[in-house]
């Protein structure tokens, strides 16, 4: 098992003790784009082409809010069915 399909099986496991860089790699890695908004916000938005919508995360506390995880590994598995599909 590789590193990062650890990481996803812990993220899964436990969406609640997850570090903004953990998310932000997995979503990097299934080829999700970031941008940060002007004017030093916390938020950072990411957004893939093949998804109508964004997974926002935020910086500046120790771990991401649940619901910010639980958002973007919806998204991940959404991604994942439609590259099943083919």
């Amino acid at each position: 098992m590789t590193k990062k399909a650890k990481l996803l099986k812990r993220v899964r496991n436990n969406p609640k003790d997850v570090r903004f860089a953990e998310a932000q790699s997995l979503l990097k890695d299934v080829g999700f784009d970031e941008r940060q908004p002007k004017g030093g916000s916390s938020h950072y938005i990411y957004y893939h082409e093949s998804l109508h919508r964004i997974i926002v995360l935020t910086t500046g506390t120790k771990r991401l809010p649940e619901y910010q995880v639980k958002d973007a590994l919806r998204a991940m598995q959404v991604l994942e069915v439609e590259h099943e599909k083919g």
